[in-house]
């Protein structure tokens, strides 16, 4: 099963977390694609350090709902503190698309049910699939363009 994961983090060694949570992800299937590191303004609770973001493309056995426990879980090892909605982390892993239907519940919702509004992982998703249709029904670069112009995002590493 194809997954397209974002991966996020505002605390410590931000790049370092970002590396960290990749190499994980690789041993749970194989990351295929990865997008640069983006540096971006802080979404929700605006009271904090910007994040780090990216978006990796990635095929594992894993159905959606194993998945999502074993990306928490790894947050969890890896130090993130549940304390208020979008509020700082280590680390954040979120199921942003997969190649099968429709999830929409109290756990999972899939598509991410924010893809669309959020230009932090929309700027990473567009840059390793650029015609990828969204579930609107829009192109990522379509909809970067007529959303997210002057949206502050800054590249700070392609090759992590």
């Amino acid at each position: 099963m194809i997954y397209y994961i974002g991966l996020g983090s505002n605390l410590g060694d931000r790049l370092q977390n970002l590396r960290k949570a990749r190499q994980w992800l690789s041993k749970q299937g194989v990351v295929q694609k990865q997008s640069s590191v983006f540096e971006t303004a802080v979404w929700g609770n605006v009271e904090q350090n910007a994040f780090y973001n990216a978006v990796v493309r990635f095929d594992s056995h894993l159905r959606p709902f194993r998945l999502l426990r074993k990306l928490k879980a790894f947050e969890t090892e890896y130090g993130r503190k549940v304390s208020e909605l979008w509020g700082p982390r280590i680390i954040d892993l979120d199921i942003l698309l997969w190649d099968g239907n429709e999830i929409d519940n109290a756990i999972l919702s899939v598509p991410h049910r924010y893809l669309e509004k959020r230009a932090f992982v929309l700027y990473p998703l567009a840059e390793i699939e650029p015609e990828l249709i969204l579930p609107s029904g829009i192109k990522t670069q379509t909809l970067l363009k007529q959303q997210f112009v002057g949206e502050q995002i800054k590249k700070i590493a392609e090759a992590w």
